[in-house]
């Protein structure tokens, strides 16, 4: 026997709201409404099919199983929009921490590799060895001791305090006298005084400091004091790796 014609209204209208839900659920934001609709679509096409269960039940069918559909396509699309907005966020608190932390270490690095000091400022190498400028004098020498023309002889009183926690080997040939760019030893000897003692009576003498070990000693050059003479420590190959105005 042959189905009767089926009841189309019901499943007409349950068809038109599961197509309109399946188009909006492949829409952000918007097919969260497409859910109410799917859901919608399910229950009028549920009841169409109730009501045409003796009867055909093409368009309820349809219209049932495109509502699932479009609910499936929701959460779907759903779960990938979040992926998407949850690797966007990740990537940027990446960058900003990666900024920051960049930021931190140029910082860091600008700290430790910093080259020109101040009078008063305390230099720091990495082996741990501080060396910090007490005073600086300037002499014209004395009857049988003279600087060259032009000069004085510049008498620096630095300390050296091993800060680390190794030995650390320390000598006045370590330094140089920096005037406008030309760079001398630090070991002239700037003669004795007119009781007959010398003009420098501390030498800084090379040595080995152990940690927490302090030295002080007087280093001397000749140089202009009306140049910008500075306290540098040098490399064998000229490198220049600090220096400490002397002005």
């Amino acid at each position: 026997m042959e189905k009767a014609k089926e009841k189309k209204v019901l499943g007409i209208i349950a068809l038109i709201i599961a197509i309109f839900a399946l188009i909006l659920s492949w829409v952000p934001i918007i097919n969260n409404i497409a859910a109410i609709f799917a859901v919608l679509g399910i229950i009028l096409g549920v009841i169409a099919l109730v009501i045409n269960r003796k009867n055909k039940k093409t368009i309820a069918l349809i219209a049932t199983i495109l509502s699932v559909l479009s609910i499936i396509v929701v959460l779907a699309t759903q779960g990938l929009y979040s992926k998407a907005i949850d690797d966007a966020t990740g990537k940027s608190d990446k960058n900003v921490t990666s900024t920051a932390s960049s930021t931190a270490s140029s910082e860091k690095k600008d700290d430790t590799t910093k080259k020109t000091f101040k009078l008063n400022e305390t230099v720091k190498q990495q082996n741990g060895l501080e060396i910090k400028v007490n005073n600086v004098k300037f002499t014209q020498g004395t009857e049988y001791t003279t600087p060259k023309a032009g000069t004085q002889f510049i008498l620096v009183n630095v300390t050296l305090k091993n800060t680390g926690n190794k030995s650390v080997s320390y000598n006045p040939y370590d330094f140089k006298l920096d005037d406008n760019g030309n760079q001398t030893d630090m070991n002239s000897y700037a003669g004795n005084d007119e009781q007959g003692n010398p003009v420098v009576s501390d030498d800084l003498h090379s040595g080995t400091l152990q940690p927490n070990a302090t030295v002080s000693g007087t280093l001397v050059s000749e140089g202009n004091p009306e140049n910008d003479i500075k306290l540098a420590s040098v490399d064998y190959d000229g490198e220049i790796n600090w220096t400490i105005s002397l002005k």
